[in-house]
């Protein structure tokens, strides 16, 4: 497998390696027998880390000096650096912690690749970095990133990180970028707005739900697409991992069913909701509790989001699994980990046990 690599030489860096996306990561190379090395920032190992036999490096993306240990030691391997460490943020204001991590974190690391000589970059950008169009057309793949052309603090710091990515390429680094859309699936020990809506879904707490949608995939094939970039892309390039299209209501309501929970067969207005958006927003600050929806994710779910995928599937031989699936194991992996605090039974067929109450 890959091009040009051995794999008994490799050895993967893998950045922001706790999160969603990039346990998953780590779970996929391992189940590959690869030699892994976890950046993490937390002292303690990660509950999505545990068990995984990785080496974990603490340290700061931020901090570029903190970053050099990851890299310690590789000398006579084939370096290949996943740099997945991002913050998220579904607010549209200037946020200097995403600023830090998205973009002054992926110029830390680019250095810190060019310096170490690494095999291999790949970055994992968002599909939030291209330019939304004016039409419903086809989204593909661009090869220049500007953050006025696109909307929302996050994209803005994600188009500038893949621009400095990009203009490492031209300069000699060999690295490739991938484009998720919207991730969802098991493993998500952060708590992430999807685990968030099952969880409020399944506990009865959800009293409604908004109009929209978006380009949901699963998060095991975007960790597959971005080893397959590793191995397959070409430098310079970027692959957009996207999966369909889907209204929001329809996965909660898929999650509804499996669980035996009241489906929602009226959404929100959307003039409604955005006319809320703003007092929710205050009061999740004031509480400290993620809001279920802000003015800049409603506008996310209302936004065009016809990504095509195809680039990736011929070049990268990307798959992606039914949505059904995705819903299904995401639940599976909640009740495991104890994140609902009411019990329930499953509806999907076989699967018919009791979920214990925290």
């Amino acid at each position: 497998m890959g091009t040009g690599y051995s794999d008994a030489n490799n050895i993967w860096l893998v950045t922001g390696a706790s999160g969603h996306l990039g346990n998953n990561v780590v779970r996929e190379l391992k189940n590959m027998e690869q030699r892994v090395r976890a950046f993490v920032i937390e002292q303690d190992i990660p509950p999505s880390l545990k068990g995984l036999d990785v080496e974990i490096v603490r340290g700061d993306i931020t901090d570029r000096d903190s970053i050099d240990p990851l890299f310690a030691d590789t000398e006579g391997f084939d370096v290949i650096a996943l740099h997945l460490a991002g913050y998220v943020t579904i607010y549209g204001k200037y946020d200097e912690r995403a600023y830090n991590i998205n973009v002054n974190g992926t110029k830390n690391m680019l250095e810190a690749a060019k310096a170490h000589g690494v095999k291999r970059f790949v970055y994992a950008s968002t599909v939030h970095a291209i330019p939304e169009p004016d039409t419903d057309r086809t989204i593909t793949e661009i090869d220049h990133f500007d953050p006025d052309n696109v909307h929302g603090f996050y994209a803005k710091t994600k188009a500038l990180a893949t621009q400095h990515v990009m203009d490492a390429a031209k300069d000699g680094l060999d690295a490739v970028v991938v484009h998720p859309s919207g991730i969802i699936g098991p493993y998500d020990y952060l708590n992430s707005h999807t685990t968030r809506l099952f969880r409020r879904l399944v506990d009865k707490k959800l009293p409604g739900m908004v109009s929209g949608g978006y380009d949901f995939v699963d998060v095991r094939d975007v960790a597959e697409g971005i080893i397959s970039a590793a191995l397959k892309g070409k430098a310079g390039e970027a692959y957009i991992l996207s999966g369909d299209y889907y209204p929001i209501c329809d996965i909660v309501n898929m999650a509804a069913k499996m669980t035996g929970r009241k489906q929602f067969k009226i959404k929100v207005p959307r003039f409604l909701a955005k006319i809320a958006a703003p007092f929710v927003e205050w009061s999740s600050k004031v509480t400290g509790t993620p809001p279920i929806f802000t003015s800049y994710s409603l506008y996310t779910l209302n936004s065009f989001a016809n990504f095509s995928n195809e680039k990736a599937r011929k070049v990268l031989e990307y798959t992606t699994r039914p949505i059904r699936e995705t819903v299904r194991d995401t639940l599976e992996f909640m009740k495991k980990s104890e994140q609902f605090s009411t019990s329930f039974v499953f509806q999907n067929g076989s699967a018919q046990t009791q979920t214990a109450a925290n």
